[in-house]
This record gives C-alpha cells, structure tokens and sequence, in this order.
C-alpha cells in the first residue's frame, strides 16, 4: 500500500522486545561498538529502511560498519585520524560515521548547505586525510581534495579518480583478523559552525557521546517495537546518537533526506513512526502494539 507515495510499514515484520535485556552492556570504543554481536545475539529482525528506497537487516548494516572498519585500518587511517563525509542523510552517511568511529577515528560529518570554500577550510582546518562520500557527491569531494590535504576519496559506487567503498569490505590478503570491536580509543564527531567570527569546530568525544546515548535511553525508552525517525533537521551528534539507541534497542531505523515539514510528517506516518528525531528527539506514538 503506497501513502502519499511512501510505502506503509507500519506492520514491518520484525520481534517484540527482543530476547536481550533493554539494560545491556554500554557501546564500547565507539557509539557502535559491540552492536552487532548484540544483534545477533538477541535475535532482532528490526531494518533500516531509507524514505528514497531501499532497505538493510539491521544485523547486516552493523556487518558492514565492522568489517568497512577493519578495511579502512587497512588502507592507514589511525586512531584519532580525521575521516571527513559527504552525504545526505541516509544509510551511507550512518554508514561512513559509524565506520570512521569504529577504528577511534574522529567523524567530520560535512554540511551539505556548506559552499566549497566552507568545506575546504574546515578540511584544511581538521588536517582530514581521507573522505567517504555518496556517489553523486564524488566531483564535489574531488574538487576538495585539489583544496586541501585529502589523499583518498572512497565513493559508495564506482567512480572515475575514487576507490569504491566495496574495497573496504574485502577480507585482508594475509588472513589478519583485527577486530575494531576491541579497541580501546576514544572516539568522536567533530562539528562546525561558521558564526560572524569565523569557523568554529568541536569535538564530542566518545565520553559525551556516550552519555548522550545513556540518557536518550532512559527518555525515550526505546524497544524492538519501536520506529525510530532520523532527518535532516537534526544535530549532527543527536542524530548519530539517537540512530544508534534505535539499533542498540532492536528498532526499525528510518532514515530521511526530507527537509520540508509537512513531507516530513507525512514520511513519518507513512512509515509508523513513534519516535522523531527533528528538531530535538522526542516521542510521538507509543511502539507498535501499544495501547497509546
């Protein structure tokens, strides 16, 4: 059935509450971490499913964080390197965060409202070496990279002068398990604002994250049973923070590139949404099945 154009999964196949504790062990290392033994171990069938189409097993989006992980170890970025993203809202931009946080990096999430000059200055500024970026977002990144100190640009599609995100999820040549679920780093998203006095960037470290998170959690209080909305209308740690609760509780994730209004709260009911994450994350329906 097709609501104002969306597809209504309301009634989206996935467990009640789950089989785990909704108090289990904290994310470790980074907001991410240790989420996808907790999904296989508890047996959630919850998705992540994107308004423009297409949709993921929650168990095998985490897959793909870990092993991209490893992946990038590989390819040199360290501990606390800068890993900057160019994408809209969705999937991939969870993704590339969710990715660079799980080997210590820090996230430079970049604004897509930001011009080039913007983007160039805050590269250059946070020493970014390397970029994750959308497939149509790629001559953009690459423009970027003859401004500033990028040497690889990794694209999610294939891309003339980019290395495809796919590269990342090969297994290692030698047979080397590192395994990014055991680090023990401090990891981050790096913010910007481009005030009247010039460009300003702060860090929101794994400890702020981290508590960021625990109090999402008792606030909302969410479950297996729940959808979890997350838009552009949004700071950027709020929504890294927030789709994370959704996946470490076993919730359907949605993802939006919407930005106006009413196409947003149309997208919300189209697709049984309980919790919204724009302006600020907030409660607006009771799970599914509930009697609220």
């Amino acid at each position: 059935m097709m609501v104002n154009g969306l597809p209504e999964l309301a009634r989206l196949d996935r467990l009640g509450p789950g089989c785990c504790p909704p108090r289990g062990p904290s994310p470790a290392g980074s907001i991410t971490g240790g989420l996808l033994p907790r999904l296989r171990r508890c047996g959630f069938r919850s998705q992540v499913v994107d308004t423009h189409g297409g949709r993921v097993d929650a168990v095998e989006f985490a897959d793909v964080v870990h092993r991209a992980a490893a992946g990038l170890c590989r390819r040199g970025v360290w501990p606390d390197d800068v890993v900057a993203v160019l994408a809209p809202v969705g999937p991939e931009r969870l993704i590339a965060v969710y990715t660079a946080m799980a080997i210590g990096g820090v996230a430079l999430p970049l604004d897509l409202g930001s011009d080039l000059d913007t983007l160039a200055d805050v590269l250059a500024r946070t020493d970014a070496r390397l970029i994750l970026v959308a497939a149509p977002l790629a001559g953009v990144a690459l423009e970027l990279a003859e401004r500033s100190r990028i040497r690889q640009i990794i694209a999610f599609g294939d891309v003339p002068g980019t290395t495809p995100f796919r590269e990342l999820l090969r297994p290692p040549e030698d047979g080397s398990s590192y395994d990014p679920e055991h680090g023990l780093f401090d990891s981050g998203v790096l913010s910007y604002a481009v005030p009247h006095g010039g460009l300003v960037t702060t860090v929101h470290s794994h400890v702020e994250l981290l508590g960021a998170f625990h109090r999402l959690q008792e606030r909302l209080a969410i479950t297996a049973s729940d959808v979890v909305l997350v838009e552009p209308g949004m700071g950027e740690p709020d929504r890294v923070v927030l789709a994370a609760v959704a996946l470490w509780n076993g919730a359907t994730l949605v993802t939006t590139r919407l930005e106006e209004g009413s196409a947003v709260a149309r997208a919300a009911a189209a697709f049984g949404v309980t919790v919204r994450g724009g302006p600020t994350p907030r409660r607006i329906a009771g799970p599914l099945g509930s009697e609220n």
